[in-house]
Parts: C-alpha cells; sequence; structure tokens
C-alpha cells in the first residue's frame, strides 16, 4: 500500500511537515512495510513562500522593515536567480502582534511594501506573495505608500493610508516607477474587496474589529476605491481574490499591476502533485481547520479535487471540522482532532499525540486499511 501524505499545517501548532511525519509515524506504526510519500502543501496561506523556497533551492534572506503598527523588525523572503518568493505575514502577519497590541484601523502592509521595494530595487524579475495571516485590513494601501503612492486629502494635505483615515482620502499619486517586476499574489480564498462577502465583513472581526467598525470601514473603503479609480483609472474591487489578506490583493492589482492565482495550484504545478497522486493507493490530507472556506480552495479541498480526478482513495484530517454535513462528501474518510473523548484544549496542547491517535482510527484500528 502506497500512501501520499500531503497535508496543509494546522495553525498554530503543527507546521506541514511535522504533520505529514506525525501521520506516517503512526501509519508505519501498525504497517511497517507501508510505503510513504510525504509531500507538505500550501495554499497562499502563511509557509507557502518557505515551502516553494525549500522545492525550488531558494536562498533565504532577511532584511529590515516594519510591522503591522510601525516597529522595527527583521522579516525573511527568498531569493533564486531573478526571482523571489515572499509570504506577506512575514512583515505583515497576525503573528507579529499580540492579541492586546492588535488595532487593524491603524495597521499597515508598509513593511511588506518595503521589502517589495528592496526586491525591486536589486533587479528581480518575478515576486510570488502568498497571501495569508494578515494583521491588516488596508487594501495594501500601506504597500502602496512604501513603493512611492501618496495619498491626499483635502486641500492636498498628505495622509498615512491607514484604514482609520480612508474616509479623508481624496486622491492618490502615482511614482514615477521605471520598471516593475511581473508580481503574483498565492490566494487561498476567492473573496472580493467591499461588500457583505467582502475582505472586511469576512477578515474584520477574527483581526479584532467589532461589527460596528467592520460596517463603517467597509462603507468608508468602498467610497475610496472610487476615489482611487478617479486618480490611477482602475478599479479591481470586484475581482476574486482582491480581498485576500485584509485586501491586499486588491493592493497587488492597483500599485503592482500584478495578477492573483490560485495558490494552491501554483503549488500543486510546482510540486507536482498530480504525478505523485497518480502513484499512490490513499491520498491523506488535512489542516488546522476544514470548513466552508476549505472549499473556497484550500490545500486540502484541491488535493481531494486531483484526487478523485486520479480514481485515489483520499481522507482527510483536521485539528477542527465545522458544516461537516457539506465538507464530508469531497472526502471518503473525514476525523477531526477535537472530538469524541478529545477536547479542543487537549488537542491543541498535545497535538502530535492525539494526531497519532486520530491517524489510527482513520487507518482502522490497531493499523491501516
Amino acid at each position: 500500500m502506497r500512501y501520499l501524505i500531503a497535508p496543509d499545517k494546522f495553525k498554530g501548532t503543527l507546521s506541514a511537515q511535522e504533520v505529514a511525519e506525525t501521520i506516517a509515524a503512526a501509519i508505519r506504526k501498525g504497517n511497517p512495510d507501508a510505503d510513504m510519500d510525504l509531500l507538505p502543501v500550501a495554499d497562499g496561506g502563511e509557509g507557502t513562500a518557505t515551502l516553494l523556497a525549500t522545492q525550488l533551492s531558494a536562498e533565504r534572506k532577511i532584511m529590515g522593515a516594519v510591522d503591522p503598527i510601525g516597529r522595527p523588525i527583521e522579516a525573511e523572503y527568498f531569493v533564486r536567480g531573478r526571482e523571489a518568493i515572499l509570504d506577506m505575514s512575514a512583515a505583515s502577519g497576525l503573528w507579529r502582534v499580540r492579541q492586546d497590541e492588535r488595532d487593524p484601523l491603524r495597521s499597515s502592509t508598509y513593511g511588506t511594501g518595503m521589502i517589495i521595494w528592496h526586491l525591486i530595487e536589486n533587479g528581480v524579475e518575478r515576486i510570488f506573495i502568498g497571501l495569508g495571516g494578515s494583521a491588516t485590513v488596508d487594501a495594501g494601501l500601506g504597500m502602496g505608500a512604501a513603493l512611492g503612492y501618496r495619498f491626499y486629502g483635502a486641500g492636498d494635505s498628505e495622509i498615512d493610508p491607514f484604514p482609520a483615515a480612508f474616509a479623508r482620502i481624496q486622491k492618490v499619486k502615482p511614482p514615477p516607477m521605471i520598471r516593475i517586476p511581473e508580481v503574483i499574489g498565492l490566494a487561498d480564498v476567492e473573496t472580493i474587496l467591499t461588500g457583505p462577502q467582502g475582505a472586511t465583513y469576512t477578515f474584520g472581526p477574527q483581526k479584532g474589529l467589532s461589527p460596528e467598525e467592520v460596517q463603517a470601514l467597509d462603507h468608508d473603503l468602498a467610497r475610496l476605491v472610487v476615489r482611487l479609480e478617479q486618480s490611477l483609472g482602475t478599479n479591481f474591487s470586484s475581482v476574486p481574490r482582491a480581498g485576500a489578506a485584509g485586501g491586499f490583493g486588491y493592493g497587488i492589482l492597483t500599485f503592482l499591476r500584478g495578477k492573483l492565482v490560485s495558490g494552491f495550484e501554483v503549488i500543486a504545478d510546482k510540486l507536482e502533485l498530480r504525478k505523485r497522486i497518480q502513484a499512490a493507493d490513499i491520498v491523506i490530507t488535512g489542516e488546522g481547520k476544514l470548513d466552508l472556506q476549505s472549499l473556497e480552495g484550500k490545500a486540502p479541498f484541491g488535493v481531494a479535487v486531483l484526487a478523485k480526478e486520479a480514481g485515489k482513495r483520499v481522507w482527510a484530517i483536521a485539528g477542527v471540522i465545522e458544516n461537516r454535513d457539506l465538507v464530508a462528501p469531497h472526502f471518503e474518510k473525514l476525523i477531526s482532532l477535537a472530538g469524541g473523548d478529545v477536547t479542543l484544549e487537549e488537542a491543541i496542547r498535545n497535538p502530535v499525540e492525539v494526531l497519532r491517535r486520530k491517524t489510527t482510527q482513520l487507518c482502522g484500528g490497531d493499523g491501516p486499511l
């Protein structure tokens, strides 16, 4: 029996590599002769840059930048030849800000813009950016400011483009850029920028916005997009994936003339996932949380689609499962760490041990089927 073990990370507890290794160890305990292919995957969320860089043998680099609330930090990116890879969360991620420090209305993607500008200055020709795990809802305006865009209010007063100031911004002036590299945003959601299904309503609450702040910010952002269109001649607010990473996808389209693609599709191509699925008998995938959002382009759903196309059995393990009735039909077997005799607290406290036990259950009692 040959297993392809292709999970994403269990956010906050285990990396994708750790998940794959733990699942493999549990299977080997019941069947030492099982053939394993461990293939951690990603979809544009946190960890995408590291995974891609590992597969492409890109060199890790560190540079000075600022975090979402403006504090000096060192952030990583990766380079291979004239190609660069980074996660926007490296500088602008939620992990950078303690819960009691979070203030999305005054947080910015300026630090990510600093990294991009550094790459432009150094002649990079293509930049892949993972769009996930952001602390921000600034639609990439902070990144734009780092690239030289200037935002003005009434009377041509210059304004720092924090979300709290969106209502005051009247126009934007682009920088005299000579050359912009090809910029590719890797997204794991299809979210647009504004409206009830947009970035603010979808991601604002998890970043600390109250319901009243969500409504007010979405209103201000929808009006600001129109004013930016008057200055720049473009409006990408309704483009799928523009709302990724608190609207950073919109920033890539607007300020870098880039494009947004499925992060999973890029990863699948780079990792030759289809070929490795064909060689497997059973495919096991998973992530920290399986829910309706997983069906919009997250890695486990992408793995399941490719496995079914190849006629392979596909199983999934998740930390938590929501909307099980809608998620379950995409997998032959499905199990969660939290549930039954395991509380969520225990699953978070002892993820490796619980994952081993649940893998054994998934595989059929004392060993794999």
